[in-house]
């Protein structure tokens, strides 16, 4: 018997650096007034779905229990800058013996005040003494490669790049399910910091950053990181997605106006379509397409 799709319904999660108004995004988990909330999370194991339960019980129907989702969808949305801080690689993760991978990411940007920014990498190449340094002084911005947030643009940041997202932004951030963040530098606010461990898996180098930009096309290939693929969909008569029992999906609508299956999708909103799923059908406006690849998925046809 084939499996259902899982309408989810995000989690949200309180950051300091999070907005208490979310103009319309992930109608279908809006927060009480006064919560501050940076991250809607939208494939958490521990996600509730509209048929009931969880979406990690609705991933294990069928076959063994997961620990995690096969990949992490989030919606960021920032009213102040995030961290200065970095993501262990693999080679990290496989020496520490606790992790099962590094943390790669992608971050598609939805909205952008005029003024927003993000940091990538390094201008150039520098010693881990130098950047301890401007950790601590204050100064460590400057040593990264700042770019001006554009909205369609995907930026794929490597597992062990410096990074830090600024202020004004919504952006879709898919990645790796590990959980593990270093902070270098935090604008003086009381958190900790863990420079010793996030100068140990840092990339030295001048940056790696990867930057696409959306187009008009039905389909099209956002990023590609080592264990995900971000496909855009946005064909006027639809799509169809069977799945082939290799590769489950995830749909995220980028804008009001999509439909799944004839309902509506709205923007920020989420679906499971598991590798043992029914054929679903995607029209109307643009909808992200997250998969764990490799290439293009082979189950989808434009009509």
């Amino acid at each position: 018997m084939r499996q259902t799709t899982s309408w989810i319904i995000p989690k949200l999660v309180e950051r300091i650096w999070g907005r208490k108004d979310l103009d319309g995004w992930v109608s279908a988990a809006q927060p009480s007034a006064g919560r501050s909330i940076g991250e809607a999370w939208l494939t958490d194991i521990g996600c509730e779905v509209e048929a009931g339960g969880t979406l990690g019980a609705a991933m294990a129907h069928g076959q063994a229990a997961r620990a995690a989702p096969p990949l992490l969808a989030k919606l960021l949305f920032t009213s102040a800058p995030l961290s200065v801080q970095v993501h262990p690689t693999d080679a990290a993760a496989h020496a520490s013996g606790a992790l099962a991978s590094g943390k790669d990411e992608a971050w598609h940007i939805l909205e952008s005040a005029p003024d927003a920014r993000v940091w990538i990498g390094f201008r150039h190449p520098v010693t881990a003494d130098a950047v301890r340094l401007a950790a601590t002084d204050g100064t460590v911005l400057a040593l990264l490669r700042q770019y001006t947030a554009r909205v369609g643009e995907t930026l794929l940041i490597p597992a062990g790049t410096v990074h830090a997202i600024g202020a004004g932004l919504v952006l879709l951030e898919v990645q790796d399910p590990i959980d593990v963040t270093y902070r270098l530098f935090d604008y003086g606010r009381p958190r900790p910091l863990q420079a010793d461990e996030a100068l140990s898996v840092a990339d030295l180098g001048a940056s790696r950053v990867v930057i696409g930009m959306a187009t008009n096309a039905a389909r099209q290939m956002l990023t590609v990181g080592p264990r995900f693929v971000l496909e855009r969909l946005a064909a006027v008569g639809g799509v169809t997605l069977t799945p082939d029992d290799g590769r489950d999906h995830i749909l995220v609508a980028l804008a009001d106006g999509a439909t799944l299956d004839g309902r509506a999708l709205a923007r920020g909103a989420a679906a499971f379509i598991p590798a043992g799923g029914n054929a679903v059908r995607v029209a109307g406006a643009a909808v992200a397409m997250l998969h764990p690849g490799p290439g293009p998925s082979p189950c989808l046809a434009v009509a």
